[in-house]
């Protein structure tokens, strides 16, 4: 475990300071104040956005409601899925299209924008036969970046609503997040990724023959570049369908330490710029030590139940070896095990086969899905974050008797409707999709394991589709017109249905005026209310999901032992 520690720790000594600087940064820049002092930074990008907003016919002084906001960001996502909905459908037909002439169909084509879009990025596509080089190096990636900037302008909307109560707009909110976040970001993390060994070449193959001359061809492309929108703009999707676990897209343990690193910025970054509009640090510090405490606690569970072991084979064998069923070498078993837990509420990327871990770490990356708190998806992960904290406050004002408030804004009626409907969006979806699946589609294996992994297997992926997540435990089938549909309405419909709630929240708390803290407030700045935080967001996800968990991951646990 020496191993772990010693990651954990490098983890938090970058992961600190570059969160600050970044959630500095941002807190400055998506600040409504007209009048703030402009940085040289400032002066740069404003050449650069502005000529975008007056082409655009952009009013960028124009606060909208929460109404606007919503439908703005809901239409224009709509619109650019639709013009990528023709590029994939004609792609054989079109230019660039590399070794590939495989005509996509219409419910792969609509799972895989639906997919991309909600920055779920799940996949039942094979990258390399199935997509264009057109298709795979301009379509995925476009979405990739709107998709995770409509991410990060939701969250900043929710947290400049709550704290400094304006709206703002959302053509300069998502313009913002590309042009001085996700461009620039992801052009530094790809020259770094260059050096560890990714191509980032537009050249599509190359042709060369082996020690035992035997001709083979090894696919390229901009795999860099792609990488880094794929982690850091938390996609997951893979140019390559071996994800994080091929050579090309993970070459070395220090790469695989980089790709953990670029998942996590924005969520710290993120609860930093909490911080700064607070004028609060406090308040960010106690939130990432209840997030950081639930994270490095799934690091140790999952690092530590893969080096025992498959307790049946080592005892046949009369040997102790870890469990290297599905994992890298070059990465050994805490680094895949790591990355594994690290994005199983973030991203679907993947550097080793999640079937094949222990059942209990199956369990975690439900809980994760089911909750979405523990530095979830871009933007909307911390969203998630505030609205337990709202919920902790109500029930804490009702047992105490003080007035239930969160950053000097009372909590009432409309907030605490808004709020439950966010919390139970998600199980109502996703238990739908799975009870839907397993009637028409019953298990029919002898073997009880395999039973109940079946189940499993469904609840993961609706779950996973449903948090914009995009992982999955495989081996259920899933490319044809049933799972593409199906999964395609669970991702939308999350999706934005959890946006509207969350933007419409916002502007509820938004219109109300703030008042000082006084004798009567509860504070959220303790270390107190950050063990009471933590307390309802594990109480309340169990609540909803420990049932459907114990028909799974917890049946399979008392089944491995």
């Amino acid at each position: 475990m020496t191993e772990l520690t010693i990651f954990c720790i490098c983890l938090l000594v970058i992961l600190l300071p570059v969160g600050y600087a970044l959630g500095k940064f941002m807190s400055f820049m998506f600040s409504p104040d007209q009048n703030k002092p402009k940085s040289k930074l400032d002066v740069i990008f404003e050449k650069i956005e502005n000529p975008i907003f007056k082409f655009c016919n952009i009013d960028t002084t124009k606060n909208m409601s929460s109404k606007e906001y919503f439908l703005t960001l809901f239409l224009s996502n709509i619109i650019i899925s639709v013009i990528c909905f023709f590029i994939l459908y004609w792609q054989s037909s079109l230019p660039f299209k590399g070794n590939v002439h495989y005509k996509l169909e219409v419910p792969l084509i609509l799972h895989i924008l639906s997919s991309l879009i909600t920055n779920t990025c799940q996949t039942h596509h094979i990258s390399e036969t199935q997509l264009t080089h057109l298709s795979n190096y301009f379509v995925m990636p476009l979405l990739m970046f709107y998709s995770s900037a409509s991410g990060i302008a939701t969250g900043i909307v929710f947290m400049r609503a709550i704290v400094l109560g304006h709206i703002g707009n959302f053509f300069v909110d998502v313009t913002k997040s590309m042009t001085r976040i996700l461009f620039p970001i992801s052009f530094i993390i790809s020259i770094i990724f260059t050096a560890c060994g990714m191509p980032n070449t537009f050249k599509s193959f190359v042709h060369y023959e082996s020690l035992e001359n035997i001709k083979q061809t090894l696919l390229l492309g901009p795999v860099a570049a792609f990488e880094a929108i794929k982690l850091f703009g938390e996609n997951g999707l893979s140019c390559f369908t071996a994800n994080s676990a091929h050579p090309f897209e993970n070459p070395t343990y220090f790469s695989n330490f980089l790709q953990i690193i670029s998942v996590l910025i924005v969520p710290f970054a993120l609860i930093f710029t909490l911080g700064f509009w607070l004028k609060n640090h406090k308040q960010s510090l106690i939130i990432l030590l209840v997030l950081t405490t639930v994270l490095f606690t799934e690091f140790f569970l999952t690092t530590s139940h893969e080096l025992k072991g498959n307790r049946v084979i080592n005892n046949l064998l009369n040997i102790h070896s870890p469990n290297w069923v599905g994992k890298e070498t070059r990465f050994g078993i805490v680094g895949s095990s790591v990355f594994s837990a690290a994005i199983s509420n973030v991203s679907g990327a993947s550097n080793s086969s999640l079937d094949s871990f222990h059942p209990i770490i199956n369990l975690l990356g439900l809980f994760n899905l089911s909750n979405q708190a523990i530095f979830g998806v871009q933007g909307f992960g911390t969203v998630f974050t505030i609205n337990f904290i709202i919920l902790s406050t109500f029930l804490i004002g009702l047992m105490i008797g003080k007035t239930p408030e969160i950053f000097g804004k009372r909590i009432e009626k409309n907030e605490i409707i808004l709020g439950s409907i966010l919390l139970l969006i998600n199980p109502v979806i996703v238990l739908f999709g799975v009870a839907t699946t397993l009637y028409l589609f019953p298990e029919n294996f002898s073997d009880i394991y395999e039973k109940v992994h079946y189940y499993t297997r469904v609840f993961y992926e609706f779950a996973s589709g449903a948090a914009s997540n995009g992982s999955g435990l495989e081996g259920l089938s899933d490319n044809n017109a049933y799972w593409n549909y199906s999964l395609a309405i669970t991702m939308f419909v999350a999706r934005y249905a959890a946006c509207s709630c969350m933007i419409f929240l916002a502007g509820s708390l938004a219109n109300k005026p703030a008042a000082s803290a006084n004798v009567s407030t509860f504070r959220t700045d303790t270390l107190l209310f950050g063990f009471l935080f933590l307390f309802m967001a594990v109480t309340s996800t169990l609540l909803l999901y420990l049932p459907f968990l114990t028909l799974g991951p917890i049946y399979e646990i008392f089944l491995n032992n």
